[in-house]
Parts: C-alpha cells; sequence; structure tokens
C-alpha cells in the first residue's frame, strides 16, 4: 500500500515535523554550527536526554538533515543551518514549540473535533483561548510579539511606497504592536503624522522604538481595546494583519469602531494576504492556522467586502502588493 501511495504517506507523516521542531526548540543547530559534536555534548548544551536525543537526530540524519560522520557525533548541513537562531527572518521562531506559534500548532490535534463542530481546538488543547495562554505567560506574549514585528518588517515597506499618504495628516495604526509599519510610513512622509493604538503589553515598548526610528516627535501611543469604541481620530486607520484573527462577527465590530474613528473624508486601510494562483497554498494553510488558533479566518476580497458592509463602510480600491498581500481601501458608507 505504501508504495502505491507514496505522497499520501509524506503529506500525513508527523514523525518528520515533530522531529525538525523538536531539534528547532532544543537549538541543536546552534550547537553543531560550526562542525560535529558528540552526542553527549549536544545533549549537554541543549538540556535534554543523550538516547532518545541521539535517536531523533540519526532520524534527521536521512532525511536531509544534519550529518553523522561518525556514530553518536553530528553536525551540520544546509538544512540544519537554516534553522539556526541567528539566521534572519529564519523558520526556527516559528518552530519553537516553547513558542506561541509552535505551541499554537500543537493544537492541530484536535482539528478533528472542532471540524466535528463538539469544540475549538486551542481550548480544547491548552485549557483556555490563545489570547488569555499570551496574557498568562509572558514567555509566549514576547515570542508571539517577535514573531508578529519579524513579519511585518517584510510588509510594511510594500505598504508605505504603495498607498499615496500625501493626502493625509494623521494616521492611526491599530494593533500595531511597537509601531514597526508606523515608523515605516512616518520616516518615508516626514509631514505627516501618526498614533499607535494597541493594549498595553504590544505597546509596550512603542515609544522606545518610536523614538529609536525618529519619529517620536510626530507620533504618540495610546493603549486601547480594539473592541472598545477609539479614544483618537485620524484621517487613514490601518489594520495590518489584524482581521484574519477574528471571525466575521468580531471583525465587523473592529471596523465599525474604525469607521467611527474616521475624520471626515477619512479611509480604513484593511492590509491582509488574499487568495491568488500563486498564493492559494499559503492562502488556504493560513485560513487553519487562524480557525485553529484563534477561530478566526482569511478573508478573499468579496467576504472582505460583505464585513466591511456589515461595518457601514464601502470598499473603494484594492492595491495588490507584490507579495500576496493587498491594501483594501474603505470608506464611511454613510
Amino acid at each position: 500500500m505504501a508504495s502505491e501511495s507514496p505522497d499520501i504517506w509524506a503529506m500525513a507523516d508527523l514523525a518528520t515535523p515533530f522531529a525538525v521542531r523538536t531539534a528547532a526548540t532544543l537549538r541543536v543547530p546552534d550547537v553543531v554550527k560550526d562542525g560535529p559534536v558528540p552526542l553527549a555534548e549536544i545533549a549537554h548544551r541543549c538540556r535534554a536526554v543523550p538516547d532518545p536525543l541521539g535517536r531523533v537526530l540519526r532520524f534527521l540524519v536521512h532525511h536531509g538533515m544534519f550529518t553523522e560522520p561518525e556514530p553518536d557525533v553530528f553536525g551540520p548541513n544546509e538544512a540544519s543551518n537554516a534553522l539556526r537562531s541567528d539566521v534572519l527572518d529564519g523558520p526556527r521562531p516559528w518552530l519553537d514549540l516553547d513558542g506561541a506559534i509552535g505551541r499554537a500548532d500543537l493544537a492541530f490535534v484536535e482539528l478533528i473535533e472542532q471540524v466535528r463542530g463538539h469544540h475549538p481546538a486551542y481550548p480544547a488543547a491548552f485549557g483556555r483561548s490563545f489570547w488569555e495562554d499570551l496574557a498568562h505567560n509572558p514567555q509566549l506574549s514576547d515570542s508571539y510579539e517577535t514573531v508578529m514585528e519579524t513579519k511585518t518588517h517584510g510588509i510594511a515597506p510594500l505598504v508605505a511606497t504603495a498607498h499615496d499618504w500625501t493626502g493625509y495628516r494623521r494616521i492611526a495604526d491599530v494593533e500595531g504592536g511597537k509601531g514597526v509599519l508606523l515608523a515605516t510610513i512616518l520616516r518615508q512622509q516626514p509631514g505627516l503624522r501618526g498614533v499607535l493604538v494597541d493594549l498595553v503589553g504590544p505597546a509596550r515598548n512603542a515609544t522606545a522604538y518610536l523614538q529609536e526610528q525618529g519619529v517620536l516627535d510626530r507620533a504618540g501611543v495610546v493603549t486601547a481595546s480594539l473592541f472598545e469604541p477609539l479614544p483618537v481620530t485620524a484621517d487613514a486607520i490601518i489594520l495590518c494583519d489584524v482581521l484574519g484573527d477574528w471571525d466575521d462577527e468580531d471583525a465587523a465590530r473592529i471596523l465599525r469602531h474604525c469607521g467611527r474613528a474616521l475624520e471626515p473624508g477619512g479611509r480604513v486601510l484593511i492590509v491582509e494576504l488574499l487568495p491568488d494562483v500563486d498564493q492559494m497554498a499559503t492562502f488556504t494553510e493560513m485560513d487553519l492556522r487562524m480557525m485553529v488558533y484563534v477561530g478566526g479566518r482569511m478573508r478573499d476580497l468579496d467576504r472582505t467586502q460583505q464585513v466591511a458592509a456589515t461595518a457601514g463602510l464601502s470598499v473603494e480600491d484594492f492595491t495588490p502588493l507584490d507579495n500576496g498581500y493587498a491594501i483594501i481601501e474603505c470608506r464611511s458608507a454613510h
């Protein structure tokens, strides 16, 4: 049977991804980056038990990661080096089982029960929601913010250059973390002012970051919840990678608050990944992740328009970016 359906078996494999994630979490690639190291030393430096760790590494050697030049001595290769913690924008933070995203992936064991309608996956796996988990565990919260900041660093330059910001006086970056996107836009638009809006935790480093980026004299930081009326007004309100975290009802509620905070003639700018021919694999994967992690969903342009209409907004323009994301421009429908 295995010879008849090799692709199915490969798609259903769990041993390989868990072995890779175990090595990444223990930072084995960092330990062996300079050359082969005896298993006992690797285990000591990774705070692991030699025998089970050796079995994991030997499995990975035969699946293309690490080398074993002599028994119980393991070294690096191209695949293991990609998982080193010093690789800029590398995959390790996403695979770290001690981090927020790696931990959240473990909730996929409850996917079948969520599909059957029995319970949401993440709370069933961990006893509380993803957001509650972050609030109760600073390590998870810090790892999540780091991953999101790295992701925003990739998106921000595209957003800053693809949209015409010259018609605005003041913009608001809602749920903008420490202000990566806001700072990127303000650096390119010296006549523009801005405000960052987020919860106390994610925004705790925003003032220092905006100062470091040289834009604090034109930027403010306001702590507030998405689910309450926003205590700011602006000509443009940006929601970057936000709405996918929420179901349609909550997304409409967020957009409604944003719409009410607009100055006359202002716009809500939704930045989200959209499906297209080249991005469908990524889009559908993210849609599953949002469902399992937080009960959210990814949306195509039509569904985004429907949610916006529920919030009293109309989609007026659409600007695709080079990475599969798009800027969806909304105005008040009234």
